[in-house]
């Protein structure tokens, strides 16, 4: 299983949304050499103004796959991002795991996964898809979903006619 999740991809996400259809939202990237680190969204208002709404960071390995991708939102009282929560992105032989943590203030830190999404080759053009959830009740995680997801080999039937 390849690495999906990289430098590359976020730059494309990024070019998908500013060539949106949305005129609601405005987005703004830092780049360096062609890596997205930081996109801020803006969203307009009722008075037409553009307002700070979300900002994404993304941190890479130095294979450029994506290891971190932090969400703040903006806080008009105070002035300034708060963080909201984050992505942390684990890779392995045969996949990769992203784990949801939310930012805890109180703490000043992000609280443990409360979601895990496994993804692993299982066969040709075939990924398992599994996400755990917190139990906090219990303090474990569950499987709350589960699939097998097959990419099209439509394109590898070769016939002459």
């Amino acid at each position: 299983m390849e690495s999906i999740i990289t430098a590359a991809t976020v730059l494309t996400m990024y070019f998908n949304a500013i060539n949106s259809n949305d005129v609601n939202y405005l987005y703004n990237a830092d780049m360096e050499d062609n890596v997205v680190n930081k996109i801020e969204v803006y969203e307009k208002n009722a008075d037409h103004q553009m307002a700070q709404k979300m900002e994404y960071k993304y941190e890479y390995d130095e294979q450029g796959r994506l290891v971190n991708k932090e969400m703040q939102s903006w806080d008009e009282a105070k002035k300034q991002w708060t963080k909201s929560s984050r992505l942390v992105y684990k890779y392995y032989k045969n996949g990769y795991n992203v784990e949801v943590s939310k930012w805890n203030a109180d703490k000043q830190a992000y609280d443990l996964p409360s979601q895990v999404t496994l993804y692993r080759s299982v066969g040709l053009n075939m990924t398992s898809v599994k996400t755990y959830r917190m139990n906090e009740a219990q303090d474990n995680m569950y499987l709350a979903d589960s699939m097998i997801v097959m990419e099209p080999i439509d394109s590898r039937l070769l016939a002459a006619i």
